[in-house]
């Protein structure tokens, strides 16, 4: 007798709900997943640059294999001399008494296989500025980091609204005119934050702090 059933091929979701079932999980999905793993529930989504895996709950669930959060590079790491430029032009496209936001994107170059940056803002103010979404840079920008006034060393209710519906990974850059100039990074998955720690994402030119990983010091010492 004649089997007539096809098999159907594969279609993956937009957005999944998991339960691990080993350490290692493929994402299939094509925005983002939640895992439940042993060690809590995790937001996972994937793009040619990086795969992240950040904790939404890290309470412990009996019974179910734990899973690494962080972030895996399929291109090589940011390297300094990007950061380092960036900063040298945020240096000169303004100063410490007229200060004004500015925007950069950091994209991978296919033709070059190398990574490439670019000064996108526009409409620029001391606490405000806007990217420029008409170039092919910024639809291509896998960082988003733009400079904030001295002292304002955090992502701002603006910074959430515009943000918010992006898979990339974001960063403020503050006190750029100071011998210590200060970087906080997060991922952003659609509407989901996470901070994460800047050599996650480059090494860091001589001099410039890492918000996050000095905020972390201060809880381990406080406890």
């Amino acid at each position: 007798m004649q089997n007539n059933l096809k098999v159907l091929p594969f279609v993956p979701k937009f957005v999944e709900h998991r339960i691990a079932s080993s350490e290692t999980e493929a994402i299939t999905a094509v925005m983002f997943e939640y895992l439940m793993a042993g060690n809590g529930v995790f937001i996972r989504a994937k793009r040619r640059e990086f795969s992240v895996c950040l904790p939404v709950c890290l309470e412990p669930i009996k019974g179910l294999p734990e899973v690494n959060s962080g972030i895996v590079w399929h291109k090589p790491r940011i390297p300094r001399y990007i950061c380092e430029q960036i900063l040298e032009n945020a240096r000169i496209g303004s100063d410490s008494q007229n200060f004004r936001e500015d925007v950069f994107v950091i994209f991978w170059h296919e033709a070059t296989s190398q990574w490439c940056w670019k000064n996108i803002g526009k409409d620029r103010q001391w606490a405000r500025t806007i990217a420029d979404d008409s170039l092919s840079e910024y639809g291509e920008a896998c960082i988003e980091l733009h400079t904030h006034p001295d002292g304002v060393i955090h992502f701002s209710s603006a910074d959430d609204r515009d943000e918010s519906g992006k898979f990339r990974i974001f960063g403020i850059l503050v006190d750029v005119h100071t011998n210590n100039p200060k970087i906080r990074f997060r991922c952003g998955v659609y509407d989901y934050f996470a901070q994460i720690p800047a050599d996650y994402i480059s090494e860091m030119p001589e001099g410039m702090h890492d918000l996050n990983k000095f905020e972390q010091s201060i809880k381990k010492v406080a406890l």
